[in-house]
């Protein structure tokens, strides 16, 4: 139970993250950032289309990982299970 728990939640987690990172660039939460606005030579870099576009790749990447493992996500908890239960088998040949 628990693993289709941590399972579901590391799904939603990387999808929650990359929608924030393929939008929060091109806000003007970003081009306001407190943080940067005293370190000039910074806030100039963040500011390039470069940058903001390299950010919202990471953002689709953690979108793809998160598609992938809800396609494979049977997969992986019968894989853990068969895991878990050769575990318990050869503790129990012991």
């Amino acid at each position: 139970m628990w693993k289709r728990l941590f399972l579901g939640i590391f799904i939603l987690l990387a999808f929650e993250v990359g929608l924030l990172l393929i939008v929060f660039p091109w806000t003007l939460v970003w081009d306001k950032n407190f943080f940067l606005a005293g370190f000039e030579p910074l806030h100039t870099i963040s500011m390039s289309p470069f940058v903001k576009g390299a950010v919202s790749g990471l953002g689709l990447l953690n979108v793809f990982v998160a598609i992938s493992e809800t396609w494979h996500f049977r997969d992986r908890i019968r894989a853990m299970d068969a895991k878990e239960q050769e575990e318990l088998t050869a503790d129990e040949r012991r």
